[in-house]
């Protein structure tokens, strides 16, 4: 986090010195930096592991509509076929 009084560039995560713009850093290279190299690693593994939940989980409610779809549309076909084969009984008693 940057601090625009002192200019101090500081980790979000555990608050650790990172820099200061006033002194002999590049204002851009640090003010894009969040988080220290400790803190880095693990916030990566966090991201990761939310990351990998999320998709499971959007997996997981698309397959279960897909198998509701599949499901719907068996029903479906089997009133249709049994509709069909009642019609066929009708016209071969004309």
């Amino acid at each position: 986090m940057y601090n625009n009084q002192t200019g101090d560039v500081v980790c979000d995560w555990c608050g650790e010195f990172i820099g200061n713009i006033n002194g002999d850093y590049n204002f851009f290279s640090l003010i894009k930096i969040k988080y220290c190299p400790k803190c880095k690693e693990f916030i990566h593994r966090e991201q990761i592991v939310n990351a990998s939940k999320a998709y499971r989980r959007r997996k997981k409610a698309e397959k279960k509509a897909l198998e509701e779809k599949v499901k719907l549309l068996e029903q479906e076909n089997k009133l249709l076929r049994e509709r069909n084969i009642s019609l066929n009984n009708n016209q071969e008693e004309y």
